[in-house]
């Protein structure tokens, strides 16, 4: 148990590590990165960190990996749309709650087991989150895992426009100022119910969960909780 929770928090190190590399631009758009053996090696990690790291990138899509061909970079996310930044943490969260609770269900009906995969391993990431900046970093994976499980690029694109206000100061400083640690206990629980309700295959619970949890995000975040 030990050793998987160290694994786990290495790889999210270089997760972060490779991301910043990205940014940087020290592989080109398009261009192919080094086998994971090769990664591995280069950063003094095991093969298996190496893989989890990459699916951390590619879930968020910085990456793309072809079975057979490697991996390549992605363009970085394009530039936000007029009048994007200008969107309040609250309308966001309102479109969150519209959208969600149907795209979960359709990403019970189209989840394949390496999206469900995915979804467990963003699950296994909040689980040992040692602080909220790296709690929200995988909440915020989790939640792009449901959008890549329906399979559909209209929804993935919607969903990482709202996701992108996650990363605004004014975000941060709203889901610091509710974070207790009973409040992420009951957010943790939630997102085990859902992931559970994907493997299910069960629509209704996963919608119901969807939606309780959005609606418990609004309460704390702007003083609703009743």
């Amino acid at each position: 148990m030990a050793q998987d929770v160290a694994e786990r928090r290495g790889a999210m190190a270089l997760r972060n590590l490779l991301a910043r590399e990205l940014r940087e631009n020290r592989w080109a758009i398009g261009e192919k990165l080094p086998t994971e053996r090769e990664l591995g090696l280069r950063y003094g990690v095991a093969r298996n960190t190496v893989r989890r790291a990459l699916e951390a990138l590619e879930a968020e899509g910085l990456i793309t990996r072809h079975v057979g061909r490697g991996t390549f970079r992605n363009a970085p996310p394009g530039a936000a749309p007029a009048g994007e930044e200008e969107l309040s943490p609250s309308d966001v969260v309102e479109c969150r709650l519209m959208l969600e609770p149907e795209m979960i269900s359709l990403a019970v009906a189209r989840a394949t087991q390496g999206d469900i995969a995915r979804m467990l391993e963003c699950l296994r990431g909040t689980d040992d989150a040692a602080d909220l900046p790296g709690f929200e970093q995988w909440d915020a994976a989790l939640h792009d895992a449901f959008a890549l499980a329906t399979h559909n690029g209209a929804i993935i694109a919607m969903s990482r426009s709202l996701a992108r206000v996650r990363e605004r100061t004014d975000w941060g400083q709203l889901k610091a100022r509710g974070n207790t640690a009973e409040r992420r206990a009951t957010l943790q629980a939630q997102h085990h119910a859902m992931v559970e309700a994907v493997r299910q295959r069960d629509r209704m619970e996963a919608r119901r969960v969807m939606r309780e949890h959005i609606l418990f995000v609004q309460g704390y975040m702007f003083g609703d909780e009743g």
